[in-house]
């Protein structure tokens, strides 16, 4: 199993502990958010990574892209409310995060405001927030 992960951090060029960060988050996502997402897939996590930033993609954008593949999940099965059209917007304004490989953060960075729509509290436990 280790070769395996040797031979995919090579390739991303990141560390062996980059990946266990990135498989703990997959694994959280897959447990909770992506548990019920019929259209979610490996194949659509490197289809939107490349997407996103080109095919010269490294381990931060896979990392990225898995963090908004999750968000637009999470907020394709919530209930949605008549204010729903606000809080995607304010979701999408205020996704903030940091990417450098077993360091990063992904946060909104007006949890408070976001935490007064009734949609809140099912989007963050489909996140895991």
């Amino acid at each position: 199993m280790m070769e395996n992960n040797l031979f995919v951090a090579t390739m991303l060029g990141c560390g062996t502990n980059d990946l266990d960060v990135f498989f703990g988050r997959l694994d959280k996502y897959e447990d909770t958010v992506f548990l019920h997402d019929e259209e979610f897939s490996y194949e659509k996590l490197i289809e939107e990574t490349k997407f996103m930033f080109g095919s010269e993609y490294g381990f931060n954008d896979l990392m990225e892209a898995l963090d908004c593949m999750a968000v637009d999940s999470a907020l394709g099965q919530i209930e949605k409310s008549e204010k729903f059209n606000e809080f995607d917007d304010l979701v999408h304004e205020s996704m903030q995060g940091w990417y450098n490989y077993a360091d990063n953060n992904f946060y909104f960075d007006n949890e408070e405001e976001l935490e007064k729509f009734d949609e809140w509290k099912e989007f963050s436990e489909l996140l895991g927030l």
